[in-house]
């Protein structure tokens, strides 16, 4: 028996992946040897700095056989510690690999042994789960082969897909925080008063800062590649006429959703996030982040056929060529057209009255089960609905976003039935045809436990989270054995979120009825609502989260923990409170204007609750002002602060003319507008403001004023006179690139000047 299983093993994985290689055979466990390591690579061109396992993007396939049992030994090789998350696989709390919270980080230049058996078959993968490290490539695929056949082909591969940068993803966070305006220029989706009066979006673009959203996304990062088993191209020319293939496809992206298509062809899609389910074709698929697709594609005479994988953003594509012969490339999809998807997002909030958030729930509705009907809320209300199925046939490009028709009067946004189905956006794809093979209902659960989590998000500080409250400021969400837990995701921003679930698969109720699928990772589409439930059949605690990285990292994360739990004391060392903080990251960042008629440094502190801003501008007139105040935000966009300022100048030598400290309070009225109000020491009030208003996606109208009172003694002494002083600053900023601007500024106090502006 382990003669054949070797045999087996080498026979199935050797022809065809280069990221393979052959495991130990001890008895029933297969064992490999990973090492996690930094060298140095050349994707673009461009000699980075990349995290590896064994040397490689991807890490090398690890192949099982279900029944058996797995051993993987990981030796960390840098100098900083690492983690290993066996993405969907259903094992030991302990196993698990979310350092702090299941199992203890792997330090440096030690080696960590992870042991679980393989109680299931399919497509699946593995990732570091410490800081931005799979962003830098640390990451591969796992395939757990059943203990019989299921599907009948002849060849089988994996296409791992990802994206990958040239530039740091501590400072790409960091960019994300300041709202760098480079990026969305360099995707194409950064907001434009020209763009809109061109297309005549303008009123739609207004409404959409009113709601404080710069513009439609759809992603957030100008990645520099993307990659098909660590190539932007591959061939597989040893297939030829009539093989079937079987084609596991592998989300393994930071933060691209993608395209799927096959050129000449329908896709035939055959298991999902690891499990067979009923077969469907579709002329492409939509591959959410974290996800799994399994298809099974024929080969065909002398034709070399493209499998594409396009982001979601139509920014960039990896291929895979499948056959010898002439290469018959996918069709291309169009580039979305943001302003008319802006002008559908704006046109849904036209009431003012309108709102997309449930009341949130996080400890749970609790109700008894003992006649649970598995009909009554596993199937899409389709008055609800109120639209017709997509055809098969039907071509959904990636821009066609379109808004469906819904009687808000008479389907009430706030609907207190977790399992009603929204779904307000359709995005091109349909969820709803992915069906098991067989009843997925729970029958064991003797209670139901409802909650309602709302994906909440602020792109103008990019923080996100859930119920309006990041992971730093949640508790653990306390579930008890033997319940089924119901939980409505109910999508309130303009962005997909892959949320996946540790340790679980869950059923998504997506009108099939009792053959709604298993998934451990769903999509939850810009403003939509689908609800998931799964069974309490684990203990300890178990992560819950957005699979987009920087999502994650910002906020958006949550943990189930069962009731009574004991933890594991090889924890001890480790506090769980070390996961909590991750996003309450302090970041920094600074500019710099040297302009004809003055000099501006301005710097910040931030992290989720605070923020530390200075400034100081020195005039050729010889004046100069500095500023330095704390603000804590109390909400998403108001905020309390307090500081001080010192106005002076230096003709002959250094005399300070004021020195003010004040408190008060700023609010983000508008997404280009933020006001604020504050008191000096002699109760002196200040109203001022700041706006920065997108001419084109390069060009920026900035404004900057104060209005104050201004007295010689305390306003408290109402006999004292009093006068009004004002500053004010009006000026453009042309974007050159992501570090450097063209300015040109008048100011009431320095005059008019231009000159160059520098981040860093």
């Amino acid at each position: 028996m382990k003669l054949f299983l070797l045999v087996f093993l080498a026979l199935s994985a050797m022809p065809l992946f280069a990221q393979d290689f052959i495991p130990e055979i001890k008895g029933d466990s297969i064992i490999y040897d990973l090492t996690v390591s930094e060298i140095e690579v050349n994707i673009t061109g461009k000699a980075r700095s990349a995290m590896t396992f064994n040397g490689q993007i991807p890490g090398p396939t690890l192949r099982f056989k279900e029944g058996k049992h797995a051993v993987i030994r990981v030796k960390n090789d840098l100098k900083m510690e690492t983690s290993v998350h066996w993405h969907g696989l259903l094992l030991p709390n302990y196993m698990d690999g979310v350092p702090y919270l299941t199992t203890p980080p792997i330090l440096p230049g030690k080696t960590q042994q992870y042991d679980f058996p393989l109680i299931q078959s399919g497509t699946y993968w593995y990732h570091s789960h410490t800081g931005f490290q799979e962003q830098r490539g640390v990451y591969g695929s796992i395939i757990v082969d059943p203990a019989e056949p299921t599907l009948e082909y002849e060849h089988d591969i994996v296409l791992l897909l990802s994206d990958w940068t040239d530039d740091n993803p501590a400072r790409i966070m960091k960019n994300l925080k300041r709202h760098n305006e480079w990026y969305g220029v360099e995707i194409g989706n950064a907001p434009s008063l020209v763009d809109a009066i061109q297309s005549n979006t303008v009123g739609s673009q207004l409404k959409l800062w009113k709601m404080k959203m710069p513009g439609m996304h759809i992603s957030d990062i100008p990645y520099d590649a993307f990659l098909v088993n660590g190539q932007e191209e591959i061939n597989y020319e040893q297939f030829v006429a009539g093989d079937k293939v079987r084609i596991r496809v592998i989300n393994a992206g930071a933060s691209s959703y993608f395209w799927l298509q096959l050129a000449n062809k329908r896709l035939n899609v055959v298991s999902v996030d690891g499990i067979d389910i009923e077969a469907f074709h579709t002329d492409k698929v939509l591959i959410g982040l974290a996800q799994t697709y399994d298809f099974i594609v024929e080969i065909e005479d002398g034709k070399s056929l493209e499998f594409k994988a396009t982001a979601q953003d139509i920014t960039g594509s990896a291929s895979a060529f499948l056959g010898s012969g002439e290469k018959v490339f996918a069709p291309q999809i169009p580039k979305p057209d943001y302003q008319a998807l802006g002008k559908e997002m704006a046109e849904m909030h036209a009431d003012d009255s309108h709102d997309m958030s449930l009341t949130p729930e996080e400890s749970g509705v609790l109700s008894a089960n003992p006649d649970f009907d598995p009909h009554a809320h596993h199937t899409m209300d389709n008055e609800m609905m109120n639209h017709e199925m997509k055809n098969d046939s039907e071509d959904h490009s990636g821009h066609q976003m379109e808004a469906m028709t819904m009687d808000h009067s008479e389907h009430q946004m706030h609907s207190k039935d977790p399992s009603d189905q929204m779904i307000m956006w359709d995005v091109g794809y349909d969820n709803s045809k992915i069906r098991a093979k067989e009843s997925t209902v729970i029958h064991a659960a003797d209670y139901i436990r409802s909650l309602v989590f709302n994906l909440t998000g602020n792109m103008w500080r990019y923080t996100w989270s859930i119920n309006d409250t990041p992971l730093s400021g949640s508790e653990s969400i306390l579930i008890k054995k033997g319940e089924l837990v119901r939980v409505t995701l109910n999508n309130t921003t303009m962005m997909h979120h892959p949320m996946h679930l540790h340790g679980h698969y869950f059923r998504v109720l997506n009108g099939q009825g009792e053959r709604s699928p298993l998934l451990h990772t769903v999509d939850i589409p810009p403003m939509s609502r689908i609800t998931i439930e799964f069974e309490a059949n684990e203990e300890k605690d178990w992560l819950f989260h957005c699979h987009l990285l920087y999502h994650m990292m910002s906020g958006m994360t949550r943990v189930f923990s069962y009731e009574n739990s004991v933890r594991d004391e090889r924890l001890a060392p480790f506090p769980v409170a070390t996961m909590y903080k991750h996003d309450k990251h302090w970041f920094n960042w600074s500019d710099l204007s040297l302009q004809s008629n003055y000099g501006r440094f301005n710097n910040t502190f931030s992290n989720i609750n605070s923020e530390v801003n200075s400034s100081v501008k020195y005039g050729i007139n010889s004046e100069f002002e500095a500023m330095v105040d704390y603000n804590y935000f109390v909400g998403d966009y108001f905020r309390v602060f307090g500081g001080i300022e010192i106005e002076g100048e230096t003709e002959s030598n250094l005399e300070l003319e004021e020195t003010s400290a004040f408190l008060g309070v700023k609010y983000l009225l508008w997404y280009v507008l933020d006001v604020n109000f504050r008191i000096d020491q002699k109760l002196q009030p200040q109203f001022g403001f700041d706006s920065h208003i997108p001419i084109t996606q390069r060009l920026m109208l900035n404004s900057h004023g104060e209005f104050k009172l201004a007295s010689d003694e305390s306003l408290i002494n109402f006999g004292e006179e009093f006068d009004t002083e004002s500053e004010y600053e009006v000026g453009l900023e042309y974007l050159l690139n992501e570090w450097f601007s063209i300015t040109a500024t008048h100011h009431n106090h320095f005059g008019t000047g231009a000159g160059l502006k520098v981040k860093f």
